[in-house]
């Protein structure tokens, strides 16, 4: 029974590091979400990398890679009270 559930847990917690999705993200310029925000990331494991691609006045545009899929980082980041539009191309964080 012991081997039944170790190996039910550790299919159902396997982590394909061969997925890299990309995901493009924009937050409004607010120093301190920005820094709350990449704290968060930061801290997440699934997240292969992110960086700056580029910002302005209004917005700071990030890259990030996830190694899952979008529904599973954005289940990750509701957890942490993040909310997105994902309604376009690069997702905003509300």
């Amino acid at each position: 029974l012991k081997l039944v559930y170790e190996d039910y847990w550790k299919r159902i917690n396997q982590i394909n590091t061969s997925i890299k999705f990309p995901l493009s993200i924009k937050i409004s310029n607010n120093n301190k979400r920005i820094e709350t925000f990449e704290k968060n990331l930061g801290d997440i494991d699934l997240i292969y990398d992110f960086y700056i691609s580029r910002f302005n006045k209004d917005f700071t545009y990030y890259q990030i890679i996830f190694n899952d899929s979008p529904n599973i980082f954005l289940e990750i980041m509701k957890e942490k009270n993040y909310n997105f539009d994902t309604q376009n191309k690069i997702w905003s964080l509300n």
